[in-house]
């Protein structure tokens, strides 16, 4: 059984690693430099709302 776990695809850790980036580098990069950073890593750039949500007050 754990070998089988193991060998399992997990799609949602991608998408969490995305997602810690994005929630610290907002407190230390400014928004241009996290997306070239994030491109440049092969994950999806900011999204509308997350630059709303992030950048949107300051």
């Amino acid at each position: 059984m754990m070998g089988l776990e193991a060998g399992r695809q997990r799609s949602g850790v991608s998408n969490t690693m995305r997602s810690r980036i994005v929630r610290i580098g907002v407190k230390h990069l400014p928004q241009n430099e996290l997306d070239k950073m994030l491109v440049a890593a092969d994950f999806a750039p900011l999204k509308d709302k997350e630059v709303a949500f992030y950048y949107g007050g300051k």
